[in-house]
C-alpha cells in the first residue's frame, strides 16, 4: 500500500492537470468517470449511462462548463456544472482514490469558478455533507460560505396507515403536473434538487406521481430496490392547513408499505420539517451543508 501510494504522487500533480469538457467525452465517458471519482464515497454511487443521463437531465447539467480531469493520460476526478439563468451549481465533484489528498481538488474547481465568473454568473452553490470536513474546508478556502443545511426523513416502521385501512384513495398523475404544481404552490427557495425545474425531467415509471382523488395533495415518489424515495408532496396554497398532506402521506405510507419510506437529505428548515416531524416521521443521521459564493 505504501508503494501504492507512492506511484500515486508521482502520477498526479497539479501542474500537469489537462481537462475536457463532456462536449468531448461520451456518455459512456461520463458515466464511468462519475462511478470512478466517487468510490468509497459516504453514500455509494454507481451509474449506468442510462441511470446517469436520467440523473443529471433535470439538474440541467452544462456540457460545455462540465469537466473530465486528467494528468497525462490517467483520470483525475471530474467536476460537473449545473446552470439555469445566473446561477452555476457543482452538480458533482470528486477524485479517483489515488488522487485524493493531493491538493488536486482546488485547481479543479477555482477553474469552474473562474469560468462561472467569465460567463457573467451572479453566483456558485453546491451542497456537502456535514461530516466531509476536508471538502468543507477546501470550499471556504475558495470562497464558499454555508447558507443552510437540508436534512433527511424516514417513515416510521409503524406508520398509522398500518394501524388500519386508509380512508384516501390515490390517483395516478403525471409527473409533469405535479411539477407545476411543485412550481407554482412549493416553498420560495426550495433546493436545486427539489425545485420544479428538476422535478420536471423526471419520468415514468423510475418516478412515480400520485394524487388524492380529488386532487387536493401532489406527490413524487421514486421507488429503488431497497426503499422508496419521497421526492415531493405539495398541497396548493388556497388548500392548506386542512389535513390534505396528512391525508395524502398516510395513503402513501400504506401504498409503498413493505420497505423503508425516506425523504432524501434535502429537505431545508421550515414548514417542510415540520410537517413531516408532526406525522412522526423522524430526521435521518446524513445532513448536507448548502454552499453558495457570490461572483
Amino acid at each position: 500500500m505504501a508503494g501504492f501510494v507512492q506511484l500515486a504522487a508521482m502520477t498526479f500533480s497539479a501542474d500537469r492537470l489537462t481537462s475536457r469538457t463532456l462536449l468531448d467525452c461520451s456518455a459512456a465517458e461520463q458515466a464511468a468517470a462519475m462511478n470512478r471519482s466517487f468510490e468509497q464515497y459516504i453514500v455509494p454511487l454507481r451509474f449506468e449511462v442510462a441511470s446517469f443521463q436520467r440523473r443529471f437531465r433535470g439538474e440541467h447539467l452544462d456540457a460545455e462548463a462540465s469537466r473530465l480531469w486528467y494528468c497525462g493520460e490517467e483520470l483525475v476526478g471530474v467536476v460537473y456544472i449545473s446552470r439555469r439563468g445566473h446561477t452555476s451549481r457543482v452538480a458533482a465533484m470528486g477524485l479517483v482514490v489515488e488522487a485524493r489528498g493531493q491538493g488536486l481538488g482546488r485547481p479543479m474547481l477555482q477553474t469552474a469558478i473562474t469560468e462561472a465568473r467569465q460567463r457573467g454568473d451572479q453566483n456558485i452553490m453546491l451542497e456537502v455533507f456535514t461530516n466531509n470536513a476536508p471538502a468543507i474546508r477546501l470550499y471556504e478556502r475558495l470562497g464558499f460560505h454555508i447558507t443552510r443545511t437540508l436534512s433527511g426523513f424516514a417513515a416510521p416502521a409503524e406508520s398509522a396507515a398500518s394501524a388500519g385501512p386508509v380512508a384516501e384513495k390515490l390517483v395516478k398523475a403525471d409527473p409533469a403536473v405535479v411539477a407545476r404544481h411543485i412550481s407554482r404552490h412549493g416553498d420560495e427557495a426550495l433546493p436545486w434538487m427539489l425545485a420544479g425545474e428538476t422535478l420536471a425531467a423526471t419520468t415514468a415509471p423510475y418516478v412515480q406521481a400520485w394524487q388524492l382523488a380529488d386532487g387536493k395533495a401532489f406527490a413524487l415518489l421514486r421507488p429503488e430496490a431497497d426503499k422508496t424515495v419521497l421526492l415531493s408532496l405539495v398541497v396548493p396554497a388556497e388548500l392548506r392547513r386542512q389535513g390534505w398532506g396528512t391525508r395524502l402521506l398516510r395513503a402513501l405510507e400504506a401504498q409503498y408499505a413493505g420497505k423503508p419510506l425516506l425523504m432524501p437529505c434535502l429537505l431545508p428548515p421550515g414548514a417542510g420539517q415540520e410537517f413531516l416531524r408532526a406525522c412522526g416521521w423522524a430526521q435521518t443521521a446524513l445532513e448536507l451543508h448548502e454552499m453558495e459564493q457570490a461572483l
